[in-house]
């Protein structure tokens, strides 16, 4: 999980920030494995990044599955088709997320609930590749 998330502490520190009603734990069979969090982005922070041409109304998205016994099992597409759905409802159209280029355990989870590459781009020296969902209107 530090590999891609980082200093714990900071992690903490990070996921402290945001407001309850925009982050939830992902459980399996009552056990805590992961944890996923939404927020719209500021503009200057993909500015920044390089992310020009996103949807101004972008949702980006973070997930994590801490539990390595459970990577690879679809624990992850799973919480983030529950979470579009909630989106959706909520009247979001446009959803991001990114991860490192060379995480493709976390590239091919995304695209399996339908997440395209959109541009790689450069964060704290990485090569990152950057995600996009459209979400069609709930009816």
């Amino acid at each position: 999980m530090a590999r891609w998330w980082g200093d714990p502490d900071h992690a903490l520190a990070a996921i402290r920030e945001h407001s309850p009603t925009t982050q939830a734990l992902i459980a399996v069979d009552d056990r805590p494995v992961g944890y996923l969090c939404w927020q719209k982005p500021e503009p200057e922070e993909l500015a920044a990044a390089g992310l020009n041409g996103l949807p101004a109304d972008l949702i980006d998205v973070d997930i994590l599955i801490g539990e390595p016994d459970l990577i690879g099992l679809g624990v992850g597409p799973r919480a983030l088709s529950l979470l579009l759905e909630r989106l959706r409802a909520e009247g979001v159209s446009s959803v991001g997320m990114a991860t490192a280029a060379d995480n493709r355990i976390a590239l091919r989870a995304y695209e399996k609930v339908g997440f395209q590459r959109f541009q790689v781009f450069h964060e704290a020296g990485q090569e990152m590749c950057y995600l996009v969902r459209t979400l069609e209107p709930a009816g």
